[in-house]
């Protein structure tokens, strides 16, 4: 899961990059234009102040891959398995950007683990899932694309070496994770996450003769006279987010170079212009390294971008840790199995089973943070000790002393939790339709569990627009020669909310994808 970072990033320095008044306003409103005019001026190099006809390389690859999440890994493995050399750079001091410290789990359709549970599942359903939670605002050619290729993908993962959770038969298993209509999920080992993805891929990386080169940041593309990108500068041993520490290094790219720099959620002044409402009193899931530098490179390079002020809030997190914590391995695992009540009124207020947005509108519809109730005997999966040890989660004797803690009320509260018991007895939830799992037992005996949630920052759906083979494309909606993007980077994929377990399918869909197109290029 994504880091435990405390604080938002201040947000990218004003005084870099911003050379021209024009710029300066598009990329200022950038949730509404999303593109920079072609002036001239991108082919100034920050770092040198040559042209790009003029400037002096030094280092030089085939295929220039910048993030080292999923996407990132994915693309270089499959640009070296081409034939192409390969050069993958990674801004922060560790490989695996959010990827390492997400959930991990993934979205499959067609997979032989639903096959052994009986489990029917379609592309179109899963793309229908997707749509829904996106409020019908996704690219659904991409969505399409991600479900009709995630099955080989998953497999494919496998073969890397990427390992996923498994039951007491010793076999994957599934997850009903909330948004999907059916079981497609497979989960990821609480022990580990998305490092069981990252890390594996990262070996396979290592074992071909490539080796991800850390403190390594981008902050320019650069293109030639018929706007084709060669290159680009980075920042050699950055500091952080600060794109003016470091050394300046010019590193050419002749076939092409890759965007999987994720998301700008930590960003907390880039995101404030696309959304106001997400000040420094919201707390973030993310990595700090998570900022908008690389996708304001992008739009200077001439790309669309797209969807920037849709950004998605994860439900269940805690108010009572910092960052991503330890909340969500316990909290997302319940909620299947547990109410979540709004604190006022002691009653629940929405499907906990209900795509992202909807959940983390419900929650904030409140005014404040909810409570999820749930006892010893009705538990579900993992995650209770370290969220008791990090005191977001308490222990109670009776449901009347945790209405007490909380301060709810008592008669409300027994009301609700005896009607929620009715629907898990019924398997029947008669009030928001929340599909109740077969093995789910009713909650009656102490001792009682509780803990509140509070909607973070999570995911991006902003970034730049792609097509179908990962091509950046332009304001004319026309492929920017040799740059493509993949994962978080990419915008417009997922709507107005991503899917719950559908990153990690899309960032390895994308990057495998990216990766071959930039190998398949012809050489500049």
């Amino acid at each position: 899961m994504e880091d435990m970072h405390t604080n938002a990033s201040a947000g990218i320095s004003r005084r870099t990059f911003i050379s021209g008044s024009a710029i300066a306003g598009t990329l200022a409103a950038l949730g509404l234009a999303g593109c920079a005019p072609k002036t001239g001026t991108e082919k100034e190099m920050p770092a040198t102040g040559a042209s790009a006809s003029d400037i002096s390389w030094d280092e030089e690859c085939e295929v220039l891959v910048v993030g080292s999440g999923y996407s990132g890994l994915a693309a270089a493995i499959e640009a070296k398995n081409a034939g192409a050399d390969v050069k993958i750079i990674e801004k922060m001091n560790r490989v695996g950007g959010n990827s390492a410290f997400a959930a991990g789990d993934m979205a499959v359709c067609g997979s032989k683990v639903q096959a052994r549970e009986g489990i029917e599942d379609s592309v179109d359903a899963f793309v229908s899932d997707m749509l829904i939670a996106g409020l019908y605002l996704n690219d659904e050619d991409k969505c399409r694309l991600i479900a009709e290729k995630s099955n080989e993908t998953w497999e494919w993962s496998v073969e890397m070496g990427c390992t996923w959770d498994k039951d007491e038969n010793g076999e994957p298993w599934l997850y009903p994770y909330g948004g999907h209509s059916i079981m497609r999920t497979i989960c990821q080992s609480v022990d580990g996450g998305g490092s069981n993805v990252t890390g594996p891929l990262s070996e396979k990386l290592g074992e071909m003769g490539v080796s991800v080169e850390t403190e390594r940041m981008l902050v320019q593309l650069v293109q030639n006279d018929e706007g084709r990108v060669i290159g680009a500068i980075v920042r050699d041993g950055a500091s952080g987010n600060d794109v003016e520490s470091g050394k300046p290094v010019a590193i050419r790219a002749t076939k092409g170079v890759v965007l999987a720099t994720g998301g700008f959620g930590r960003d907390l002044e880039f995101r404030l212009a696309q959304d106001p409402r997400l000040d420094d009193t919201v707390d973030c899931t993310n990595q700090e390294g998570a900022t908008a530098e690389s996708l304001k490179a992008a739009v200077r390079a001439g790309a669309m971008a797209v969807h920037t002020d849709w950004i998605q809030l994860l439900p269940f997190m805690s108010p009572d840790e910092q960052g991503y914590g330890v909340a969500a391995f316990y909290t997302d695992g319940q909620a299947s199995y547990a109410p979540t009540l709004c604190r006022a009124t002691g009653r629940r207020m929405v499907n906990e089973l209900t795509d992202r947005k909807r959940y983390a509108d419900a929650i904030l519809e409140t005014g404040e943070p909810c409570v999820q109730i749930t006892c010893k005997k009705a538990m579900y999966g993992e995650g209770l000790e370290n969220a008791m040890k990090a005191g977001i989660t308490h222990e109670f004797n009776s449901l009347e002393e945790a209405a007490a803690f909380y301060d709810m009320p008592a008669d409300a509260l027994a009301d609700e939790i005896a009607r929620y018991n009715t629907f898990v007895t019924n398997k029947l939830d008669e009030d928001f339709e929340k599909p109740i799992p077969d093995d789910a037992q009713t909650i009656d005996e102490p001792p009682f569990y509780g803990v509140r949630l509070w909607p973070k920052v999570h995911h991006c759906m902003g970034g730049v627009k792609t097509d179908l083979d990962c091509r950046v494309l332009d304001m004319e909606l026309v492929p920017i020669p040799s740059l493509f993007a993949a994962g978080e980077a990419a915008g417009g994929v997922h709507g107005a909310c991503r899917l719950g377990s559908c990153a990690t399918t899309d960032c390895l869909v994308n990057g495998r994808i990216a990766g071959q197109k930039a190998a398949a290029e012809a050489v500049a």
